[in-house]
């Protein structure tokens, strides 16, 4: 079993992997099926600057599909060996499901923080 993590805001994902209103964690079988799903809020704040990394790992998380996320997030993820896959929009299970058809995103990446604000405006 694996599992995949989507950073969502009223069950759609949201733009901004770091500032999300909560994670949707979908359980998968062997064979790619939706077993469960899961909620999961994690400390609010930056994706690069928290512990949301750590967090995921220990739900288990093996998967992140994001929106719009900068590379320091990534490179966090990363280090806890969840692999990330960006660019997604729309309603979480559907991206999910577009995922295990084969779409793997397109590996965009929000600009750092003192470039613009905080704000990922090329994802909106």
């Amino acid at each position: 079993m694996k599992k995949v993590a989507l950073p969502s805001k009223k069950e759609m994902v949201d733009n901004h992997f770091g500032h999300c209103e909560k994670f949707i964690i979908y359980s998968l079988s062997d064979e790619n099926e939706i077993l469960d799903s899961a909620f999961f809020k994690g400390e609010e704040g930056c994706g690069c600057k928290s512990n949301l990394a750590s967090d995921l790992k220990s739900e288990g998380v093996e998967i992140l599909l994001a929106g719009g996320i900068g590379q320091g997030a990534i490179n966090k993820l990363k280090t806890e060996g969840i692999e990330v896959f960006t660019g997604y929009k729309g309603e979480t299970k559907a991206v999910l499901e577009q995922w295990l058809g084969g779409n793997k995103g397109n590996y965009s990446v929000c600009p750092p923080h003192d470039f613009h604000g905080g704000n990922c405006h090329a994802h909106h």
